[in-house]
């Protein structure tokens, strides 16, 4: 990618503290999902298109992750309905520290601010007159749900001339104050090197990068977006107002106590598990007053995509009525809901997935047709094989950080609708700057206890956090035994470094009454609202071709004997630097060195796990029992 030069200023990540919690920005397990499929099929590289003619748009409500082809010549804005704080109609441009992969750019100096994101225009014709009075006009906004870029950090827009081969930068703000709306901007193009054919434009930002010591916290930072763009002639200073009714936002969620359950607890659970109504908001951007039809259908499948097969559906129409919104009015529009995914054709089946597309009609006036895909907003619902309270995007990233926290503990409350077999657990970690928070940690299962984590079921050693562009981001960490559950239940890890694992942090959706953490031997409540990206799996393992790459354990060592009265042996073809030695509740009891032969007399009767380590090998974790 071209850089600009960079300005050197020192800047800190902003992040949230409470006790041990910490709250940081983060990176994108949708844009890592989608990238994998997307630049498998497409390439990397979009087949530049003829030079476009007048008038360009673009408000993204067309595009899903990566900005449309037809009017943008690069993949690293990611467009979304999440990061902007709202929006003018749905979806947004967001520029941010990430990659087209959804990675933290390598290549940004630790501290400083350099420029990391462009959203650039395809060549456009400009063969115009001045007074043809063209402008370009656009809203941004500064943070929105995401980061707030530094007062130093900034968003530039740059016109590109044919006549020097150069982009000029023509407009630039500047960070410091999180925006909770959008600001409109227009600038006249009048200046002749502009107007000829092969013009274009972008938009770029500079982000600086925490500066802070802790490898595990330096992830995304600074994001602006983007909405209505609109480059257009017969224009004025003064033209700001918009000739379209647009969602601003979707539909959604439809489960009650969670976003996603498994198909077979949902059918054991019933329609009590679903709201009985649904709402979506619009608002109208003019100044005059319009009457709106609002309806919406439930379909069986997802809509035919070409990146994920189709399938017969049915179609369920379920609302449809009309109403009058007044000049810059927003509208909640709730209406019941007819359908309760209970469609025969699922019932034999291990999974599911359905539709919800609700929609405005309007008028068909042209000065409106380039709005018109703003008009819809969809929502799929998945029934899978795991539970999850967040719904698969990260605005932040979670974690217990700081000196004393090496051997913390997090716990995370579920409750399955019915009793069934725990195989493991989907977990999205954030990516951070050269992967700093790749550390070890033990996967845990915990009994409820009267409200909080009790006795722990099941521990697997040797786990640490993996990246993964399948799936939707997540990394399947299988037990080490699959454990049957009749009741609540805790899921989560118990760490082994003061470091931040930077565990994904969804803040559309608030769960943290089931969070727990223990730093000192007591569990404590969480009080940072959001939900963890953290998903029990239940019922059947992953089939080995949906699933996620699986970190896995080879045998490595034979520990005896078992049980133990006073010694331990350890008998491996591996070399190992030391012995880390765990009670039954996770606590680091007894650490050793590269010996074979261990005393353990000092230990009192019971479970214990035992974990040779180095710095090049991934050892078995083996359970023994000490009794004399």
């Amino acid at each position: 990618m071209k850089r600009l030069v960079p300005i050197l200023i020192f800047a800190i990540c902003t992040i949230s503290l409470h006790s041990q919690e910490v709250v940081i920005d983060c990176g994108n397990p949708a844009l890592s999902d989608y990238s994998a499929r997307y630049f498998a099929k497409y390439g990397y590289k979009v087949a530049t298109s003829d030079t476009l003619e007048l008038p360009f748009f673009d408000d993204f409500s067309a595009s899903y992750m990566y900005p449309d082809s037809s009017k943008w010549d690069d993949r690293y804005a990611y467009i979304n309905n999440s990061v902007g704080k709202n929006p003018i109609s749905i979806g947004v441009a967001t520029l941010d520290a990430l990659d087209e992969y959804g990675r933290v750019y390598a290549t940004l100096p630790i501290g400083m601010s350099d420029v990391a994101d462009y959203l650039t225009s395809k060549p456009i014709n400009m063969q115009r007159n001045a007074s043809d009075s063209i402008y370009l006009s656009f809203f941004y906004q500064c943070g929105g749900n995401g980061n707030m870029p530094e007062l130093r950090d900034s968003l530039v827009l740059q016109f590109y001339s044919v006549a020097d081969d150069e982009w000029h930068s023509v407009w630039k703000v500047g960070g410091g104050a999180v925006m909770s709306n959008f600001e409109q901007v227009l600038i006249p193009v009048r200046d002749s090197i502009w107007l000829q054919k092969g013009f274009r434009f972008r938009f770029l930002n500079y982000v600086s990068i925490s500066s802070n010591y802790e490898p595990s916290w330096q992830s995304n930072v600074d994001q602006w977006n983007l909405d209505f763009i609109i480059l257009d002639t017969n224009r004025t200073y003064d033209d700001t107002i918009i000739e379209d009714v647009a969602m601003i936002k979707n539909v959604g969620p439809f489960l009650k106590d969670y976003r996603q359950v498994p198909w077979s607890h949902f059918l054991h659970k019933g329609r009590t598990a679903v709201y009985d109504s649904i709402t979506f908001s619009y608002a109208n951007l003019q100044d005059a007053t319009h009457n709106i039809n609002r309806q919406y259908d439930v379909y069986d499948k997802d809509e035919t995509s070409s990146l994920i097969p189709a399938r017969t559906y049915i179609d369920y129409h379920c609302g449809d009525d009309s109403e009058n919104i007044n000049a810059n009015e927003e509208i909640s529009y709730t209406k019941k809901f007819c359908y309760f995914f209970n469609d025969e054709s699922y019932q034999a089946e291990d999974s599911a997935k359905f539709l919800i597309r609700a929609n405005l009609r309007t008028d068909v006036a042209q000065v409106r047709e380039y709005y018109r895909w703003n008009d819809t907003v969809r929502f799929y619902q998945d029934f899978k094989n795991f539970y999850a309270y967040d719904d698969g995007t990260a605005e932040k990233g979670y974690g217990i950080s700081g000196q004393g926290t090496a051997n913390a503990s997090l716990a995370y409350k579920f409750e399955p609708y019915m009793t069934d077999t725990l195989y493991g657990v989907y977990i999205y970690f954030n990516r951070t700057q050269n992967d700093g928070n790749v550390k070890y940690f033990y996967l845990t299962v915990w009994e409820n206890n009267n409200g909080v984590p009790g006795d722990t079921i099941v521990s697997r050693l040797g786990v640490r956090p993996s990246f993964a562009n399948e799936l939707n981001g997540y990394v399947y960490y299988p037990l080490d035994t699959a454990v049957v559950i009749n009741g609540p239940f805790y899921v989560g890890w118990i760490k082994t470094t003061n470091d931040m694992l930077n565990c994904g942090l969804d803040t559309e959706n608030d769960a943290h009454d089931k969070i727990f953490y223990n730093v000192s031997g007591t569990w404590q409540n969480s009080i940072i609202s959001g939900a963890l990206m953290i998903r029990p799996v239940f019922g059947y393992e992953l089939r080995q071709d949906a699933s996620a790459p699986i970190e896995h354990i080879a045998p490595q060592c034979s520990i005896y004997p078992n049980p133990a009265t006073t010694e331990i042996y350890i008998e491996s073809n591996y070399d190992f630097s030391g012995v880390m030695i765990y009670d039954n509740l996770g606590r680091l009891v007894m650490q050793s060195g590269s010996e074979t032969i261990i005393n353990v007399s000092g230990l009192p009767e019971g479970t214990y796990f035992v974990r040779p380590y180095s710095d090049k090998e991934v050892f078995e974790t083996v359970k023994i029992l000490i009794m004399r």
